[in-house]
C-alpha cells in the first residue's frame, strides 16, 4: 500500500516539474517577443522621426528588403527617364549647332569662285561649340521657352545666363523634392501598415499564451492538491488508516439501516390497514404542504395534537431521529405519528 503511494507520489511530482518547467519556457518566450515587438516600434519611432526632422532634405533611410526593392526600382525608372531627356536635349543640341555653324560660315564667307571643297565652309562645328549649344537646347527643352534652332544659335553664341542656370537648378530640386515626396509617402504608409501588423500579431501571440499559461497553472494546480493528498495518504499511520476506513464502513451500514428503516415505515404508515391511525377531519389542523422539507404534500400528524404537517419522509426522519414534540405547535408527541388518507 505504502509502496504503490510512493510510486504515485513520485509520478505526480515529475508531472509537476515537467509542468512548472513549460510555464517557465512559456513566460520566457513571451518576455523574448515582448523584447521583440518593443525594438521594432522603436525602431518605427526612429525612423518617424528621423523622416520628420529631414523631410526638406535628401536623405536615404534604411528600408524593409520589399520596401528597398520598389522604391530602387522607382528610383531608376526616374533616372531613366532624366537620361532619356538629356540624351534627346543632348542630340537635338548637336543637330542644331551642326546647321547654325554652317549657315554662319556660309554667311561669312560668302559663295566664291575660287574656294575649294573642304574649306571652312564645310567643316563640323568645333567640339566647343557643340557642347555649348546641346547645354542651351537642354535648358530650352527643360524650362519649356519653345524656341528655334535660331535662337538656339545665338545661344550658342553667347552662353546661357545665370538666369537660366538658376532656373534649372530649380527645376531639378522641384524634381527632387517631388521625388522625395513620393518615397516619403510611401515609407510613411508602410510604417503605418507594419505597426498596425505588428499590434495585432502581439496581441493575438499574446492572448494565446496568456490562455495556454493559464490551463497549465490549473493543471499544476490539480496536480499540487493530488500531491498534497497522496503525501497527507503516505503520511498517515496504519492504525489511523485501519480506523478510518472502520469508520466509512459504520457509515455506510448506518445509512443502509436508515434506508431500510425509511422503507419500512413509509410502508407501514401507507398501508392504512390499522383504522386507529385515521382521525375525523374535524379534529385536524390540516397543512398543505410539509414544515419541513416545504415540497411534499402533508399526510401525518401527532396524535396529541392533531396537526397534520408532515410528510411521509419526515415522519420517518422524526421518529429515527426521536423528536418529541409538534414541529408546529411543540406540543408533546403522544406514541407515533399517524398517516391521514
Amino acid at each position: 500500500m505504502s509502496d504503490n503511494n510512493s510510486d504515485a507520489v513520485r509520478e505526480l511530482r515529475r508531472a509537476l516539474y515537467e509542468q512548472q518547467r513549460t510555464i517557465f519556457i512559456l513566460r520566457s518566450q513571451v518576455i523574448d517577443q515582448r523584447a521583440v515587438v518593443l525594438q521594432n516600434l522603436t525602431r518605427i519611432e526612429s525612423i518617424e522621426g528621423y523622416m520628420t526632422n529631414n523631410r526638406g532634405e535628401r536623405f536615404r533611410p534604411r528600408f524593409s528588403p520589399i520596401a528597398g526593392v520598389e522604391l530602387g526600382q522607382l528610383g531608376r525608372r526616374l533616372e531613366m527617364r532624366e537620361r532619356r531627356r538629356q540624351n534627346q536635349a543632348d542630340g537635338t543640341g548637336n543637330n542644331a549647332a551642326g546647321s547654325s555653324a554652317i549657315g554662319r560660315n556660309e554667311r561669312e564667307d560668302g559663295p566664291s569662285s575660287d574656294s575649294a571643297p573642304g574649306t571652312s565652309g564645310n567643316l563640323p562645328p568645333t567640339p566647343l561649340s557643340s557642347r555649348t549649344t546641346a547645354t542651351s537646347v537642354q535648358q530650352n527643352d527643360t524650362l519649356g521657352d519653345g524656341q528655334g534652332t535660331s535662337q538656339n544659335g545665338d545661344a550658342a553664341e553667347n552662353g546661357p545666363g545665370p538666369s537660366g542656370i538658376l532656373e534649372a537648378h530649380m527645376n531639378r530640386a522641384r524634381v527632387r523634392m517631388v521625388r522625395d515626396e513620393m518615397v516619403h509617402r510611401a515609407l510613411q504608409q508602410q510604417i503605418e501598415h507594419q505597426h498596425q501588423y505588428l499590434l495585432q500579431q502581439q496581441q493575438r501571440e499574446q492572448a494565446a499564451r496568456q490562455q495556454h499559461i493559464r490551463e497549465q497553472l490549473d493543471e499544476a494546480d490539480q496536480l499540487h492538491e493530488q500531491i498534497l493528498e497522496a503525501e497527507n495518504d503516505e503520511n498517515q499511520d496504519p492504525a489511523e488508516q485501519q480506523q478510518q476506513q472502520q469508520r466509512q464502513i459504520m457509515q455506510q451500514q448506518l445509512y443502509e439501516r436508515n434506508v431500510r428503516l425509511q422503507l419500512r415505515e413509509g410502508r407501514r404508515f401507507s398501508s392504512g390497514a390499522a383504522s386507529s391511525l385515521v382521525v375525523p377531519p374535524a379534529q385536524l389542523y390540516w397543512e398543505r404542504e410539509c414544515l419541513i422539507c416545504t415540497e411534499l404534500p402533508a399526510n401525518f400528524y401527532n396524535r396529541g395534537c392533531g396537526h397534520v404537517c408532515l410528510c411521509s419522509a419526515c415522519a420517518v426522519n422524526c421518529v429515527l431521529h426521536k423528536i418529541a414534540t409538534c414541529i408546529l405547535c411543540r406540543a408533546p408527541v403522544n406514541g407515533t405519528y399517524a398517516f391521514v388518507r
